[in-house]
């Protein structure tokens, strides 16, 4: 009976070899607890395999819906002993098919049959076939009109920094289950052209999910999700919009095979708002004794259309309020006026504004200027860069002037005042050396011409960046506390020569291999044998920043130690203090070595 079951298998199997060539072998699916001891056990494992025929384990839908020009994946998924050939045949309306896959070659187990671009309903059939049989599975992709574009799209409720977008639904015979609305908030693609007098931009802006702050602002991004609106929702609020924009806009709707085409573009300007920013760049110079020159550039945030600018001077303290100082007016084409009649031989300071029909902007930076004939104004466009802890570069622009610039003077803070450095080339760079590490510093350049030194800048402070500890902790007390451990107690170095933030201290030791000497006069002393430093293995410990004592355990007994401490910050280390000597108390009890701490050894 065996053998005749064993003949039977191999036959079926043989019938079958033009579908399974890569179906997996039987012997892989052996019982392996079967003992090897003649022709017989073959015959058993093969009456003991369990023989599945294929099923399907993904079950395909009756449908799918996709829109005319879609794409769509069909997966079909089936199992079974042995392991089947998956394949895809199409059938037309005539029960005609169409095998899509070369049965032999078909993948085992898994089929994945992407269409694209469908532009009709057809009737696809999934097959698995084994030794033991075949399977199939017949659904249908319907081709499906995307929804046209939404109609009589308004635009209204303008405001400086929002719109309201209104529409009308389309018709179409399926239902419209969302509008995308190609330029808007939140889930809301938002596609819009921002029209300006310099340049012309696209872009895909998108905002935040509901809940975030309302501060947030559209992010460029072509990759971000749309927000989805429901279908009785016909118009959307869009803000955070920048004043005195034009924009178009364009929206699609959405139905239950996909997104439909954009509709028709349109343009809106949201209204004006008063600059957001100030005029740039403000210069003076003196122009005779009695009148300056003053230039700016204008306001990169303008919000509407400039109408002009004031020029607000006063040559009392800079912190008089601007209430009581004299204002010039300048058109709103003009980027430089001159002012007649102050005082000779005085200093003023000087503030810009430009204003549009909605308000006035912030005020410029504050310019100083002095009435001396010749002088060059302040250097603008001072920056400062820290190079190292003990470097700074000073970069900055050749101010108006109307003789030659011959230098500058460079003033900045030191512990011991105020410095002063000359420089006699009309170079607009310069290296300040010798500052302290992580330290602030304030600078001031001025420039000369022959005629004199002109006015300083503005202080600017930067920060010189942080190094190592100059000098070390101090180490108070070194004791022992037993025979196998030491207490050490030190002090944070001086603050001055820190150089930056402390954060923490490094334990250094080691054992003096002669340590059978006594110590001279008390169990620690600074002095020893320089003989006894034939040292072995140095070894550290780390701790935090606020810890200024430490037990050093598992030392050996009656022995030697040398003992140093470094502080460090982020930058490193710092020297190591003077050396502590001490030794440890003695334990008749025991000489064997104790096992070796958890330290850092190096």
């Amino acid at each position: 009976m065996i053998p005749s079951i064993v003949i039977f298998l191999l036959a079926v199997a043989g019938s079958c070899s033009g579908f399974l060539d890569n179906t997996l072998p039987l012997y892989l699916f052996k019982n392996l607890d079967t003992k090897e001891t003649s022709t017989v056990q073959t015959s058993l494992v093969a009456d003991k395999v369990r023989r599945v025929p294929p099923y399907f384990s993904y079950k395909l839908e009756r449908q799918y819906v996709v829109g005319v020009g879609g794409n769509i994946n069909l997966t079909c998924v089936a199992v079974g002993y042995p392991m089947p050939r998956v394949f895809w045949k199409k059938t037309d309306l005539s029960e005609s098919y169409v095998v899509l896959d070369d049965p032999s070659t078909a993948p085992i187990g898994k089929n994945v049959l992407t269409l694209t671009h469908v532009e009709s309903t057809e009737n696809f059939t999934c097959v698995a076939v084994s030794a033991l049989g075949n399977i199939e599975a017949t659904t249908t992709v319907i081709a499906k009109e995307l929804p046209p574009s939404p109609l009589n799209i308004v635009v209204s409720s303008v405001t400086s920094e929002s719109v309201v977008i209104s529409w009308k639904p389309p018709k179409y015979n399926e239902a419209i289950n969302k509008f995308i609305d190609m330029g808007v908030i939140a889930w809301f693609e938002l596609f819009f052209i921002i029209h300006r007098s310099d340049k012309e931009d696209a872009a895909l802006f998108t905002k935040g999910e509901a809940g975030e702050d309302d501060s947030e602002r559209y992010s460029e991004s072509r990759s971000s999700r749309g927000k989805t609106v429901e279908t009785l929702e016909n118009s959307l609020l869009i803000d955070g919009l920048v004043p005195f924009q034009t924009y178009e806009f364009t929206i699609r709707s959405a139905g239950p095979v996909g997104v439909g085409l954009e509709s028709l573009p349109v343009e809106a300007q949201t209204m004006a708002s008063k600059p957001a920013s100030a005029p740039v760049s403000p210069q003076a110079r003196s122009l005779n004794r009695d009148s300056i020159l003053v230039k700016w550039g204008p306001c990169e945030q303008p919000n509407g259309l400039i109408t002009g600018y004031k020029v607000y001077y006063t040559n009392d303290v800079a912190t008089t309020p601007l209430r009581q100082w004299k204002q010039h007016d300048a058109k709103s084409d003009e980027f430089m006026t001159t002012i007649n009649g102050l005082e000779p031989d005085s200093r003023y300071f000087v503030k810009v504004v430009a204003h549009n029909s909605e308000g006035d902007s912030p005020l410029s930076e504050l310019v100083t200027v002095s009435t001396r004939q010749g002088i060059p104004g302040q250097p603008p466009m001072l920056k400062i860069k820290a190079l190292d802890s003990r470097r700074m570069q000073l970069t900055w622009d050749t101010p108006l002037h109307s003789s030659p610039v011959v230098g500058y003077t460079v003033r900045y803070n030191t512990s011991d005042g105020e410095k002063e450095l000359t420089l006699t080339s009309p170079h607009e760079k310069h290296v300040v050396t010798g500052l302290h590490p992580d330290k602030y510093y304030y600078f001031r350049v001025a420039a000369y011409s022959d005629r004199g030194q002109g006015e300083f800048t503005e202080p600017m402070i930067s920060k010189t960046i942080a190094s190592i500890p100059l000098s070390s902790p101090t180490i108070l007390s070194g004791a022992a506390t037993s025979s196998r451990s030491v207490e050490i107690r030190w002090k944070a170095p001086e603050q001055k020569k820190l150089n930056g933030v402390l954060t923490a201290y490094r334990i250094s030791f080691f054992r003096l291999e002669d340590s059978t000497k006594p110590l001279d006069d008390s169990e620690e002393s600074d002095e020893y044998d320089e003989e006894m430093k034939d040292s072995i293995e140095k070894i550290s410990v780390v701790v935090p920043s606020d810890v200024t004592s430490y037990v050093l355990s598992e030392l050996l007994p009656y022995s030697t130690y040398e003992i140093t401490v470094a502080a460090s910050t982020m930058d490193g280390y710092g020297p190591e203090s003077a050396i502590r000597v001490v030794k440890t108390l003695e334990d008749a009890g025991s000489e064997e070595e104790s096992t070796a701490p958890d330290y850092e050894i190096h």
